[in-house]
């Protein structure tokens, strides 16, 4: 392993070729492919079919049902073309056929609308026999094909694939034109060879890696192409075993330099915090704490997950394992997506550190710090000289300007806002760092190997004493009246209330109630209640200012978007209310609704829908108000929205799998962990191991590797 350098093969340089060597593609399709799919032969290749359909199912005009998809040899009896008018798409050319044979008497009128009249009468002729294939449809009694998909003679009859593959399109692209590219690249396939073992092969009764991407895109049935086809089985473990050997690789180049161990350790530091704390720790707690502890005591730099449901008491627990790495003298970090977040750790940590006389600092960027430019370069100074031990930030912490003495452990918070490369960026901070990050957003196992296999994971799945369980409603928008007046009653019994909404202002294209309009409904509804407003636009003062008047009571309505989904902890609010809910996630909603229910109060949320359900919405809204397990509920959301929506990586890109169904495939994810350690163990391997990682290249951490 330790010699292995990631190089693409010769061999597989055609896959890598400019579309520009296909037929039919030119600067201009070009600029369209690349957008859209990108510019390389292999892109195409992995650019896959939605669905598959049988174009021989249907040869006959006797039974057709209308919508189904048809072909079938007709005659042409009557051709009616209206003259051709650019830009006039109303222009409707009409060509009568009708069956051979006992099918004599059946009529098939093939229509088209806005099309040059020059082009039809080239392909149709009175008396010609034609093939036609598309979609049957019926209309006034009679049998229609709008803009048939072939219109071939008989001899051409072999042009019409019995199965054809169905791609997603995009503006400027058609089915044909996709499907005649893709054809042309599958022909410059080499021959590469097998990097799997004959046992998996075996196993699995896989099909090698060409032929198996030929069968995708050239199904001989339906099944073929389906996700959990043998062929698509196949590649999805292709790409598993690359995603394993990129985090293995990843923990190795983060662990494999032996730390250097302090001789004596400050146990009087851990002593004294646990006699502070106003609270006794979970059996869950103190089994991941010594977890944690362990490893950084260990020579080998740690790389660990922390998972935990909402309300699960992680913070805590990060903050006990940064006592440990500060006990022997050195610093440790605690990195945070967002300024609120940073704060909210910052107070809470400072509040249970002073006691002990340990001083924490607060590092924001530059342009949201809440110090001035003297008191932020006092603090990086201090920072770089030793003086203070516990760091709390933003991406600060990991900017240029930023040194450390001796940093050795870097705590992480919501993992998933941070990709590999922050991940590897904190390490070159120091030559001593242990790696603990950690999600409030449950990880089903199958997305937590793929996405975080470099790590080891803890997981706390147990609620400290205490904590009540809450009630989830799901009511119609047309309830709202009635949730307003339940309130309007907890308020008087001393309720605070969070009021979550998913826009910041009205937008025209998405029928969803804006934060602002809900705030000035909501202060018109409760003229006597001060009611709280906390965005992403306003400022850091606006939005502090908010949280704090809704922490100490001042207002009892916090009305906000998804920017509380995470570091706001106010253990006195006890309701929830999320409009729209149908268009949020699972996950999502679950760490809103995580956001209550953090005392021994009784606590609800309410999950507004604004239409009629379709079964799909229904079911999951259903999921939540049946279940409050963080991991259940996850595993649902996998299913259903997939891994990116699951782990709010979807616009960052961080999660890209080509081929992977995390749900359909899971089984697969350990023979694939498997796989990838027998590779890297095996010298003799590398050349296939540079195949495979150069093959699915757009892998974030192979750029780290092949950078050093």
């Amino acid at each position: 392993m330790s010699n292995l350098i990631i190089k693409r093969p010769e061999n597989i340089f055609k896959l890598f070729s400019s579309l520009l060597n296909i037929n039919g593609v030119g600067e201009k399709k070009l600029r369209l492919l690349e957008k859209k799919i990108g510019p390389y032969i292999i892109n195409l290749l992995f650019y896959l079919p939605i669905k598959s359909i049988n174009r021989f199912k249907n040869t006959s005009l006797k039974n057709i049902n209308h919508g189904e998809i048809i072909t079938c040899e007709v005659e042409v009896i009557e051709i009616n073309m209206q003259p051709y008018k650019f830009r006039n798409k109303n222009n409707i050319s009409r060509i009568i056929t009708f069956g051979l044979d006992e099918e004599k008497s059946i009529r098939l009128d093939i229509i088209y609308f806005g099309k040059n009249t020059q082009y039809l009468k080239n392909i149709y002729k009175v008396g010609n026999k034609i093939i036609i294939s598309g979609k049957f449809e019926s209309f006034n009694g009679l049998g229609q094909i709008v803009h048939p998909d072939y219109v071939l003679t008989d001899n051409q009859r072999s042009q019409i694939p019995k199965i054809e593959p169905v791609y997603p399109l995009f503006l400027g692209v058609n089915q044909k034109f996709i499907y005649k590219i893709i054809n042309q690249s599958i022909k410059r396939i080499p021959n590469i060879p097998e990097w799997l073992s004959n046992k998996v092969v075996e196993k699995y009764k896989f099909s090698n890696w060409q032929d198996s991407i030929t069968k995708l895109h050239n199904p001989e049935n339906i099944a073929d192409a389906e996700l959990n086809s043998i062929y698509r089985r196949r590649l999805a473990f292709d790409e598993l075993v690359a995603n394993q050997i990129s985090m293995l690789l990843i923990k190795n180049k983060i662990s494999k330099i032996n730390r250097n161990l302090p001789s004596k350790n400050n146990s009087q530091i851990i002593e004294k915090f646990y006699k502070i704390l106003p609270f006794k720790l979970t059996k869950n707690q103190i089994e991941v704490v010594n977890e944690i502890k362990k490893d950084i005591h260990d020579e080998k730099t740690m790389v660990r997950m922390l998972q935990g449901d909402v309300g699960s008491g992680k913070t805590i627990v990060a903050l006990i394992s940064m006592l440990h790495a500060i006990s022997d003298g050195s610093q440790s970090v605690l990195l945070v997506p967002t300024e609120i977040l940073a704060l909210q750790h910052y107070n809470t940590v400072k509040n249970l550190l002073t006691p002990i006389n340990i001083e924490v600092v607060l590092l924001l960027g530059e342009s949201r710090s809440i110090h001035s430019k003297k008191e932020r370069m006092e603090i990086i100074n201090n920072i770089a000289e030793g003086n203070v031990k516990v760091i709390i930030g933003t991406h600060a912490l990991i900017s240029k300007k930023v040194t450390y003495k001796n940093l050795s452990l870097a705590v992480i918070d919501e993992q998933h806002r941070f990709g590999v490369k922050q991940r590897y960026e904190i390490t070159q901070k120091s030559t001593n760092v242990n790696i603990l990050v950690m999600t409030a957003t449950p990880i089903p196992r199958s997305l937590a190997l793929t996405a975080y296999g470099d790590m080891d994971i803890s997981i706390i799945n147990e609620k400290p004493r205490g904590r009540q369980p809450i009630k989830t409603y799901v009511l119609p928008q047309s309830k709202i009246n009635e949730v307003l007046l339940s309130m309007e009653r907890a308020i008087k019994n001393g309720a605070l209330i969070y009021w979550v909404c998913p826009l910041i202002e009205e937008s025209e294209n998405i029928d969803l109630i804006a934060v602002n309009e809900r705030f000035d409904f909501l202060v018109n509804y409760f003229p006597n209640i001060d009611i709280s407003l906390v965005h992403g636009k306003q400022n850091q003062i606006e939005r502090e200012e908010a949280i704090d008047n809704f922490k100490i009571g001042k207002s009892k309505i916090l009305v906000a978007t998804t920017v509380i989904e995470v570091g706001v902890d106010i253990p006195d609010a006890t309701i929830m209310v999320i409009e729209c809910a149908e268009r949020f996630g699972l996950s999502q909603i679950h760490q809103l609704r995580g956001r209550v229910g953090r005392s021994n109060k009784e606590s609800s949320c309410i999950l507004l829908y604004k239409s009629q359900l379709n079964p799909i919405a229904h079911s999951r809204l259903k999921i939540l108000k049946e279940t409050d397990d963080g991991f259940k509920i996850s595993e649902n959301d996998l299913i259903l929205r997939g891994p990116g929506e699951v782990l709010g990586s979807k616009q960052s890109g961080n999660i890209d799998f080509k081929f992977i169904d995390l749900h359909l495939h899971s089984d697969l994810i350990p023979v694939a962990r498997d796989e990838a350690v027998n590779l890297l163990n095996n010298d003799n391997d590398h050349e296939k191991i540079n195949t495979l990682l150069s093959i699915f290249e757009n892998n974030e951490a192979i750029k780290l590797l092949k950078g050093g």
